[in-house]
């Protein structure tokens, strides 16, 4: 390394290459958190693909029918269909937040284990439907791969809020619960 070349550590990362490496992980992490957007088109409120044949009661009866794991079928069966709307929410604002926060790289940290804990979800819910389970599996590696790389070093709202949570000033409980979720 030469004077002239710049260190790639964690206070600057203007190395070519450390560049090119944190564009990649946020383009990773923006494309995951479109696809979690983008797969709401068939599950949108008030009725959250009810009548479709392909929406979200389809899903859980699919699982119903095809448990992975018998507890959970009945679970879904038991309490999540006759509380469909209420579900149909949940599914849908947990995902909301999900894509929003790996989009925007707003408390990435925080998005990408909600979105490891939904894929887990999924796969639990869905792995043994003949759609099968390989959809799942990516999806959780690839919340897994966003939740343990620096992927919001850069194009992120917790860049910004890494620059004003490191003042020395900031030093609260909050501050640092801030920046565990965003660093």
């Amino acid at each position: 390394m030469t004077a002239q070349q710049p260190r790639d550590s964690a206070q600057g990362t203007d190395h070519p290459r450390a560049v090119r490496h944190a564009a990649l992980f946020a383009a990773v992490r923006i494309a995951l958190g479109l696809y979690w957007l983008y797969e709401q088109h068939w599950k949108l409120p008030p009725d959250f693909g009810l009548h479709d044949p392909r929406g979200l009661m389809y899903a859980f009866q699919q699982s119903i029918r095809y448990p992975t794991v018998a507890l959970y079928g009945g679970f879904l069966q038991h309490v999540v269909v006759p509380h469909f709307h209420l579900f149909g929410w949940l599914v849908a604002i947990t995902e909301v937040a999900i894509g929003t926060s790996l989009v925007l790289g707003a408390l990435t940290r925080a998005g990408a284990l909600l979105g490891v804990l939904q894929a887990v979800n999924l796969l639990i819910a869905q792995g043994a439907t003949p759609e099968g389970p390989w959809v799942y599996v990516v999806l959780l590696a690839a919340n897994l791969f966003v939740l343990v790389t620096p992927s919001n070093r850069r194009f992120s709202v917790d860049r910004r809020l890494a620059l004003k949570l490191g003042a020395p000033s900031r030093r609260t409980l909050l501050t640092q619960v801030l920046r565990l979720a965003t660093w």
